[in-house]
């Protein structure tokens, strides 16, 4: 629990300076609800809140089944993301944020196994896209790198950074 509780506190902080520097969050916009799938954020659910004219940040936990094989082979994986977005460009309907969105963030993995637990923390930073399929839901695509500022896995250092997800405005 203490590197956990140490992660927690690493990503309060990043979230409230990065959002010091544009409107708190207010009622600017609808929150999305986001289910979706990355590196390294694993299979997750989120929540994204509208923090100025062109900026979110979001939080999400995931998780990542381990099928037992060689490489994946822990008994739990959780993972903790906190991000910011900045969108630009042109908006797919009168209330949506712009399409293109630079994405930068943090990501927390705790493995338990058998004899011990690992925990990774890692940066990142990604540009992508929402494809909006209606004015409340849309899918977002994004890629970009990782660094590992924690690494007790033996990961590489640095990896390339993916994401899918589907979200909904409330």
């Amino acid at each position: 629990m203490g590197m956990f509780s140490k992660a927690i506190k690493c990503i309060i902080p990043v979230l409230i300076l990065w959002s010091a520097g544009g409107d708190y969050i207010s009622g600017a916009g609808k929150p999305r609800f986001s289910i979706g799938v990355g590196f390294a954020e694993t299979i997750n659910a989120g929540l994204k809140f509208r923090s100025g004219g062109k900026t979110q940040m979001g939080i999400s936990l995931g998780t990542w089944p381990s099928p037992g094989s060689y490489i994946f082979d822990w008994n739990s994986l959780i993972s903790l993301s906190g991000d910011f977005y900045y969108h630009f460009g042109r908006q797919a309907f009168e209330q949506t944020l712009p399409c293109w969105y630079v994405r930068s963030g943090i990501d927390y993995m705790r493995l338990r196994f058998d004899d011990d637990i690992d925990s990774n923390m890692e940066l990142h930073i990604r540009f992508g896209r929402d494809f909006y399929i209606s004015e409340i839901s849309g899918i977002g695509l994004d890629a970009g790198v990782a660094v590992f500022v924690m690494n007790e896995s033996g990961l590489t250092p640095v990896l390339p950074a993916i994401g899918i997800n589907l979200f909904f405005l409330f």
